[in-house]
């Protein structure tokens, strides 16, 4: 539930502070005082449109701040987490919206920056707004459906097969056949997209086999090999320096083996230190000591010596060998510039090529499975359909029945609601959309013996207004939404009427938290949380101001409703009178 909200300039209000309570929670006062702001705050703290026209004139930033309490919401816990957004140990939740004047706000969850959507997201299933003009909304036939299948979403009915279909699915007959409709009708989607691709122009087909034929023949025929590049390069250096290296090693060679008719050799001088030390060790023994490292370099120059001569012997200048590696290196390069920046690049597009290739060769084959597979998944689409219109027509009962007693106890207790279910005349798979193949339209009749007609041609504001009111009761209690708001929905209500929409939203307010915005003394009286909003003036600028009430504060508010701006010992009785009549029946509930 909402603990608590903290407004500063935003709109009107300079800086507020409401701390809201269980049950009903109701805000009074004059038209234009600034009720729907607190409102509007909420909404957009909860992730709604708002704009830097919202900050307050003279005002760097509007920020709103509210406060939920999450014990009891597991699943909502669980998806905060798996957002990286820790609730704290009291089970408070923190959501902070920060709206500047200039340049871009700030989103934060429990103190953590995050995106617009990640707090919309965090605020999800918080708290369901229905605003003073929703019951538009009903005059939309296309919403009729996604509220049907809300309620019906839930529903358990007693009819075998939508029982057979709960089993099947799960979370109620409407929600998993839905679900279940719009997995099928993807699928569908994607064969078929499939099918018309395969389908497609013939010469654009045999186009496209014929170069992806020349592609496959002509990397295949490069008989490409992972690393021959780089041996190529590798060999291609050693042959365009071989007359260099050769001669590098040839005199290397002489000059530690051969020597020359100038010098000798570093083998023979090598061997000439070696006796001179051995004749000498014969005088001092620690000469014989150098005598193991001079064998050591004696052997090394040897082997040194024998690599030389055979290095010599493989080094050729081979001017065909090097004209061979080139060529080889340039289509190699070609091939790069049309396939692949890699040998390695290269090869996967071959494999691609020859993918594409197969399916484009074993087209007919492809076409009569997805054909066969598009046949049996439009079967099954069709059925499962089928399935869903009569969920929902079982849910559409319901619905209309508890409607009309709901309508019965707002003073309408001769209209009649009918939620009318109409699949289409042919059951065929390309009926089908990804919420099945219904049309739901709400219809309605204020009076007896007159037929039912849509709500657009027939209903008042105050019926609209009553007939949103009555679905909402029966949603809340299907939905797990812990707060309701309601702007303003006893619009065009009166006498034993409002009695009754009081009451209804008291009966709603037994299970969740209920925010209303309201005109009416008997919704008034029957708050359990109350708060007068006023306007005022102060040094030439107008304010927007809260006033948690006590008892008498309550009385005193209930009865300028009542009368007006002049209070009377009549009216002051006759609030009395509300707020001791909602008492004893809150507390006989």
């Amino acid at each position: 539930m909402l603990v608590e909200m903290t407004i500063e300039q935003f709109a009107l209000i300079d800086k507020l502070r409401l701390p809201f309570g269980n049950g009903l929670n109701v805000l009074t006062g004059e038209t234009g005082a600034g009720k729907s702001i607190v409102l509007d705050a909420l909404q957009a703290v909860l992730g709604g449109r708002a704009g830097a026209d919202m900050v307050r004139t003279n005002g760097d930033k509007a920020v709103i701040e509210a406060v939920f309490d999450l014990h009891g919401q597991e699943e909502r816990t669980t998806v905060l987490q798996e957002m990286g957004v820790e609730v704290a140990d009291d089970g408070l939740l923190v959501l902070r919206r920060e709206i500047a004047r200039t340049g871009r706000g700030r989103y934060l969850v429990s103190g953590r920056t995050v995106t617009a959507g990640m707090l919309k997201e965090a605020a999800q299933g918080l708290a369901d707004l229905h605003g003073q003009h929703e019951h538009q909304s009903l005059l939309q036939a296309e919403k009729h459906l996604d509220l049907l299948d809300q309620y019906g979403g839930s529903l358990l009915t007693s009819e075998g097969k939508v029982l057979e279909v709960l089993d099947r699915y799960g979370g109620g007959p409407i929600a998993g056949l839905r679900q279940e409709v719009a997995r099928l009708y993807r699928e569908l989607q994607a064969v078929q997209a499939e099918l018309v691709a395969l389908r497609g122009d013939g010469r654009d087909r045999a186009r496209r086999e014929d170069l992806l034929r020349f592609q496959r023949d002509e990397l295949e025929a490069a008989r490409l090999r992972l690393g021959e590049e780089e041996e190529l390069e590798a060999e291609l250096r050693l042959l365009s320096n071989a007359e260099k290296l050769g001669r590098a090693a040839a005199e290397s060679y002489a000059s530690l083996y051969e020597g020359t008719s100038r010098q000798h050799s570093v083998t023979d001088l090598l061997g000439r230190v070696e006796a001179e030390l051995r004749d000498a060790g014969r005088h001092d023994p620690a000469l014989l000591e150098v005598l193991e490292l001079l064998q050591a370099a004696q052997a090394n120059v040897q082997e040194a010596s024998r690599f030389l001569a055979q290095y010599r012997e493989r080094v050729d200048v081979d001017p065909a060998r090097m004209a061979q590696v080139e060529k080889r290196l340039e289509m190699l390069a070609a091939l790069r510039r049309k396939y692949g920046d890699t040998v390695a690049d290269m090869l996967a597009y071959l494999a691609e090529v020859k993918g594409e290739l197969h399916r484009l060769e074993t087209g007919e084959e492809q076409v009569a499975e997805l054909e066969a597979r598009a046949a049996a998944l439009g079967a099954q689409a069709v059925e499962l359909a089928g399935q869903l219109t009569d969920a929902r027509r079982a849910a559409a009962r319901e619905l209309s029945e508890r409607v009309g007693r709901e309508l019965a106890d707002l003073g309408m207790p001769k209209a009649q609601f009918l939620a009318r279910v109409q699949p289409p005349a042919a059951a065929q798979a390309g009926q089908i959309g990804p919420k099945g193949w219904d049309e739901v339209e709400f219809l309605f009749s204020p009076n007896l013996g007159e037929p039912p007609k849509p709500l657009a041609k027939v209903a008042s504001g105050g019926e609209m207004s009553r007939i949103m009111l009555a679905l909402k009761v029966i949603l809340a209690r299907v939905d797990n939404v812990p707060t309701l708001v309601f702007d303003e929905v006893d619009t065009g209500i009166s006498g034993r009427t409002a009695q009754a929409v009081a009451e209804k939203l008291a009966l709603i307010a037994r299970d969740r938290q209920v925010l209303c915005v309201t005109h009416l003394p008997q919704v008034a009286a029957m708050a359990d949380v109350h708060f007068r909003i006023a306007k005022e003036e102060v040094a030439g600028r107008t304010f927007t101001r809260v006033e948690p009430l006590d008892e008498e504060g309550r009385t005193l508010e209930i009865a300028r409703m009542i009368g007006g701006a002049e209070l009377t010992q009549l009216t002051m009785d006759h609030a009395r009178e509300l707020v001791r009549a909602a008492a004893a029946q809150k507390r006989g509930r």
